[in-house]
């Protein structure tokens, strides 16, 4: 996959309350208090930049009232992904997604069938897989426990460990067990995406973000960054300069 696949720590209850329940009242958006980085206030007053990302989640919120989707990854998962990125830290890297690992069995251990997540009204007769459906797409949900038995089992099981080193190579590994490490010590599940930000190809260049892009790990934004570094590093050299 050549786009961004992005990692959300989230529970049933943060979906329900960052969500569904916006969702069915649109003005529960005015009620919920977002996650605003001290680092966003340097120029701008807290007010000032709780309104804009109010009225930012309320037109990410709006806009899903108004899409009438056959796929629940595209749309209520995909959603959700952005949603959490209001309140919460979330990952990224470029690529490398965990449903994109090939071994069956793999899902079957870490997997959370979306039906027993989801309340019935919103997945009933949708499309539904446990993987990305391209761009702008929900991908696999990990629950709690499994949060907790995947990293168990990254440090004590040598197939997983080459399976997750192999999907997430070079330092990509790092962002994926940041994400799960966070999502373990607060007892959250972790929400798998596509295109939620979309860091640009250029060095430093500001990257695109449905979401609050300053919830974003910076470990993330370093990984990608020196990712693309060697990646130029490479064609300079290759080209002779």
């Amino acid at each position: 996959m050549d786009f961004s696949i992005s990692y959300h720590p989230i529970s049933e209850e943060q979906m329900r309350e960052w969500y569904f329940d916006a969702f069915e009242d649109i003005g529960v958006c005015n009620s919920l208090e977002q996650r605003i980085p001290e680092k966003q206030l340097k120029n701008h007053s807290r007010e000032e930049v709780d309104t804009y990302y109010k009225d930012k989640y309320k037109t990410i919120i709006q806009r899903s009232r108004e899409l009438d989707y056959d796929n629940f990854n595209k749309w209520h998962g995909y959603f959700i992904a952005v949603a959490q990125g209001f309140f919460e830290n979330f990952y990224f890297v470029q690529g490398s997604a965990l449903s994109s690992i090939i071994d069956p069995e793999f899902h079957k251990a870490y997997a959370t069938d979306w039906k027993d997540v989801i309340p019935s009204d919103y997945i009933e007769d949708l499309q539904v897989s446990n993987k990305l459906e391209g761009p702008f797409s929900a991908g696999m949900y990990l629950n709690p426990e499994n949060v907790k038995k995947l990293l168990n089992d990254y440090k004590n099981d040598t197939v997983i460990k080459e399976l997750l080193d192999e999907q997430f190579e070079g330092r990509k590994i790092e962002v994926l067990l940041a994400a799960l490490e966070y999502a373990s010590k607060n007892n959250q599940g972790l929400l798998e995406a596509s295109k939620v930000i979309e860091q640009k190809e250029e060095l430093f260049e500001e990257p695109a973000c449905f979401s609050n892009v300053f919830n974003c790990d910076v470990m993330s934004a370093a990984v990608y960054t020196s990712d693309l570094a060697a990646k130029f590093d490479a064609i300079y050299k290759g080209a002779g300069e």
